[in-house]
């Protein structure tokens, strides 16, 4: 079975500007869009799924959603698009998300998501996998996770990400339940020793190559979540550590990368595209160099978004041409 790295969805983090960037790093890593109800891919103006992923290339979309109906009607609208598969979210805790009966809340009703896993095998030849938690609130056990693993794999879902934590829906933020339920590999890795034949990735706290080694040795593959976003360059660490061998892009560095990324920005500002919605991805870039403050104050700061984008393009390469030599 092939062995994969990829990005979490992220809301406010993964929309099409970060993976275009992140595409430029590591283009053999593979990309999500950040959840997206049904309700909005079926009623919303069909181009809202069009320009999600426009001139791109093809990436994961991750859906939310919990009726079987509108859940294939999206999916009809999917297949028309650039989208390489459908990743059903059965993690997610914020209140917002239980609100809509959808997300973590689902994890309790396996019944519901077989129902949605079946209607989607039958409706679309898009991949389908089901995005996850260990657990909810009480319902935490072992029993309860290969149940629920078992009776959704049953009807159809051959592929699992998850994130070795339970979800607490009541009493903590969605930033709370990434980092206080205790991580819990052990019962992941259990979960694949009794479904040697589904693919499971792992998701949760995967911040170093090490880590990655590590859980590849046991999964079929490995979900980089917040790491991706507070050090980007991370993603080239990982492209060259595990896909040097079967990529063809030639390896940027740094002052390259900002390069392309300023004509990108240039492109999309013609087309319409506020500038900061481009840059806020890039404040990190500079991480560990020298400047690194002084670049995320030019980026990054109130006064920074208040600056007609040629002013602000123009600041930026002239930061960069003070610093050819530690970029490249």
């Amino acid at each position: 079975m092939e062995k994969r790295i990829s990005v979490a969805p992220m809301m406010g983090q993964t929309d099409r500007h970060f993976r275009y960037m992140i595409s430029l790093l590591a283009n053999d890593v593979r990309l999500y869009t950040p959840m997206i109800h049904a309700d909005a891919i079926v009623y919303s103006d069909k181009n809202f799924i069009k320009n999600e992923n426009h001139n791109q290339k093809a990436v994961g979309i991750q859906i939310a959603g919990s009726d079987p109906d509108i859940v294939t009607s999206a999916a009809k609208i999917i297949e028309q698009h650039n989208y390489n598969e459908i990743n059903l979210n059965v993690g997610c805790p914020s209140a917002r998300v239980q609100n809509c009966s959808v997300g973590a809340t689902l994890m309790k009703e396996p019944q519901r998501v077989a129902k949605i896993i079946e209607r989607l095998k039958k409706t679309t030849n898009l991949p389908v996998s089901i995005k996850t938690r260990i657990g909810v609130d009480h319902e935490d056990s072992y029993q309860f996770l290969y149940d629920f693993v078992k009776q959704t794999s049953s009807a159809g879902c051959e592929h699992f990400i998850v994130h070795a934590r339970k979800a607490i829906l009541k009493g903590l933020n969605p930033k709370e339940n990434r980092s206080i339920p205790p991580l819990n590999y052990e019962r992941v890795e259990q979960l694949k020793n009794d479904f040697s034949d589904l693919r499971i990735d792992i998701n949760g706290e995967v911040n170093s190559i090490e880590k990655i080694k590590n859980h590849l040795k046991m999964f079929d593959g490995v979900m980089i979540g917040r790491e991706a976003c507070k050090n980007p360059f991370f993603l080239a660490e990982v492209q060259d550590s595990f896909f040097k061998n079967n990529s063809d892009r030639l390896k940027l560095n740094k002052l390259d990368f900002i390069e392309q990324m300023i004509e990108y920005i240039k492109n999309e500002v013609k087309q319409g595209v506020s500038a900061h919605l481009i840059t806020r991805h890039m404040t990190q870039l500079l991480k560990g160099t020298p400047g690194a403050k002084q670049w995320r104050n030019l980026i990054g700061s109130d006064k920074s978004h208040k600056k007609d984008t040629d002013t602000l393009l123009f600041e930026l390469s002239d930061f960069l041409s003070t610093r050819t030599e530690i970029l490249v």
